[in-house]
Order: structure tokens, then C-alpha cells, then sequence
């Protein structure tokens, strides 16, 4: 990781998608800001409305 992405890392989010252009491959987002609304069939997960495919 080079230091401008992990400078641009939000902290407290982490992140396990894969294909995700924010995922700084360390399980950091890296996106601008972050849009997350909680799933209604589970309770316990989010899903993130900043994701873009890579």
C-alpha cells in the first residue's frame, strides 16, 4: 500500500469485499465518504451504497 491510500483510510471502517475499488487490499475503505444502511433480513449486517466494482 502506498502512503497516499493509506492516508486516505476512514477510520473504524473496515471492509471485507474483495472487488471493491475502495478496498485498499488491507480491509481499508478509501472512499470519500461512506453510505451504509442496515439489511433487513440481517439485523447484524450493512451493506455499503459506495460500493464500486473494480
Amino acid at each position: 500500500m502506498n502512503e497516499s491510500t493509506e492516508n486516505n483510510v476512514i477510520p473504524g471502517i473496515c471492509c471485507d469485499v474483495e472487488n471493491c475499488i475502495y478496498n485498499n487490499g488491507s480491509c481499508c475503505c478509501t472512499a470519500d465518504e461512506v453510505h451504509v444502511k442496515t439489511r433487513t433480513t440481517e439485523p447484524e449486517e450493512t451493506m455499503c451504497e459506495t460500493f464500486s466494482e473494480l
